[in-house]
């Protein structure tokens, strides 16, 4: 009996630690799901080229427009995202995540350079209403790599659907002739497949921080095209059951396209902090 006893103190001790261990494990590592409204504050780089150039010496098919620099849009927006995550294995080691978000504007500009849009021309001094929008549609599937008491790494395969229109509106010319007042739009959905990977960290049931990185590049029919979402963290835990996250989110999507609705090219960089209020169960 004296020898059983000191097993059986340990075991308790052993269980009672493991037990302490858990509960201050953070919940971003032990929780299942995680759903988060917040707002997206991206810097932009909006460029799109639809068989037309900026008036140059050179003679090409068509050439990237900057629509930031060239028409004279804001280059900051405001924005909405939502995200969440489910662990849905009993075991949570396989979760699936989502990510929503849309950014676009619209703007009444006067021309500094000629543009020329869908074979038609817009002169310098001209008038023109300009619009493009992104909406951004990621879903994500992965699987824990390596688990701890203070860390997790993940990887998977997901896929990114991007929602892209562009137009100009204005009075233009093709040739010497005029075009009258004409609105010339573009758009495209693009299904651009993605692996990534995550890390979290968190020394504390508090305080975790995290980063992620999504990257693909492909070549589909007429389509090629590539993406970079990358996404390092911060999240405290203020009660139990709801976090604050904030983070630093760099985007990049660019295509070449030839099909109907859309024969040209885009390169869309969006990069700036996100604060998200974050319920976890």
């Amino acid at each position: 009996m004296k020898s059983i006893l000191p097993v059986i103190v340990f075991l308790v001790a052993f269980g009672s630690l493991f037990s302490q261990n858990e509960d201050n494990k953070h919940p971003i590592l032990k929780d299942r799901f995680f759903i988060g409204p917040g707002w997206y504050f991206p810097a932009r780089d909006v460029k799109f080229g639809v068989e037309g150039s900026i008036n140059t010496d050179q003679i090409e098919n068509f050439e990237d427009i900057d629509f930031d620099e060239t028409l004279g849009l804001d280059k900051g927006e405001n924005t909405f995202n939502l995200n969440f995550t489910w662990r849905f294995s009993r075991n949570k080691f396989w979760s699936v995540r989502g990510e929503y978000f849309k950014v676009g504007t619209s703007r009444n500009v006067t021309l500094d350079e000629e543009i020329e849009w869908d074979d038609i021309v817009y002169p310098v001094g001209g008038e023109a209403k300009v619009s493009y929008e992104l909406g951004l549609y990621r879903v994500f599937f992965g699987r824990v790599i390596s688990t701890g008491q203070k860390h997790e790494l993940g990887g998977g395969l997901g896929i990114h659907g991007l929602n892209v229109k562009a137009s100009v509106e204005g009075e233009g010319f093709i040739g010497d002739q005029s075009a009258g007042v004409s609105r010339s739009e573009v758009k495209a959905f693009l299904p651009l497949p993605n692996i990534g990977f995550w890390y979290i960290w968190a020394p504390t049931n508090r305080w975790a921080f995290s980063a992620g990185v999504d990257w693909f590049g492909i070549k589909i029919d007429n389509i090629s095209g590539g993406l970079w979402n990358i996404s390092p963290g911060v999240t405290f835990q203020i009660i139990r059951n709801l976090a604050v996250t904030a983070n630093y989110q760099f985007l990049n999507f660019n295509a070449n396209i030839d099909e109907s609705d859309f024969k040209g090219s885009f390169d869309l960089t969006f990069s700036g902090p996100s604060f998200r209020i974050v319920g976890n169960f």
